[in-house]
C-alpha cells in the first residue's frame, strides 16, 4: 500500500484574537496569519496536498492567496 504524507498542513496562531490561520510546510517553512477563517486556509492546504504541490512552488501559491483573499473580503 502506498504511504500518502502530506506535505502542508493548518497552523494556528492561537494568541491572538481572532485566532489566526496559516499554512506550515513539511520542510518548517511557514506561511503564518493567512486568515482567521480556518476553513479557506483548510481548503487551500487540501489543493496544495491533493496536487502535490513541490514547496519550490509554495510562496507563488502563497502570494496567489493572499492576493485573492483580499479581492473575496
Amino acid at each position: 500500500m502506498k504511504e500518502t504524507r502530506l506535505h502542508f498542513e493548518v497552523c494556528a496562531e492561537e494568541g491572538e484574537v481572532p485566532v489566526m490561520f496559516g499554512v506550515v510546510c513539511r520542510d518548517g517553512t511557514r506561511a503564518p496569519r493567512l486568515s482567521s477563517d480556518y476553513t479557506e486556509v483548510e481548503r487551500l492546504v487540501r489543493a496544495l496536498n491533493r496536487n502535490r504541490l513541490s514547496p519550490v512552488h509554495f510562496w507563488d501559491v502563497i502570494e496567489d492567496f493572499r492576493h485573492s483573499w483580499g479581492e473575496i473580503q
